[in-house]
């Protein structure tokens, strides 16, 4: 019998003075690119990367990512400083290993 891996939730708040120019496959490369530049090639292949939810007006975000690579997953986001030239903060607001629990909060906080 094969367990089924275990997944994660990650809610996020994206501060930035002109967030309007933001765009979800800008975001899911700038993602890639700071796990490949600062984890490499070999923890790249684990962490098994979903962008579950992604709005630019309120500034938010939910990230699926298998359950051992939440925490390189955070650090990645909290790493990334400029995308396209622009500065731009992310924090990650709450984990979750459910996505209704992540509704629940996010909700909460937007």
């Amino acid at each position: 019998m094969v367990k089924r891996e275990r997944q994660r939730y990650i809610l996020f708040k994206i501060i930035s003075e002109n967030i309007e120019y933001l765009d979800q496959n800008e975001f899911l490369k700038s993602i890639w690119s700071s796990i490949w530049r600062f984890f490499g090639m070999k923890e790249a292949n684990k962490i098994g990367l979903w962008l579950v939810d992604f709005k630019t007006d309120p500034g938010y975000g939910i990230i699926r990512c298998a359950h051992i690579t939440k925490e390189l997953i955070i650090t990645a986001l909290t790493l990334i400083t400029e995308i396209n030239g622009k500065r731009i903060i992310i924090s990650p607001l709450k984990t979750s290993g459910t996505i209704k629990t992540m509704n629940k909060y996010k909700t909460r906080f937007f």
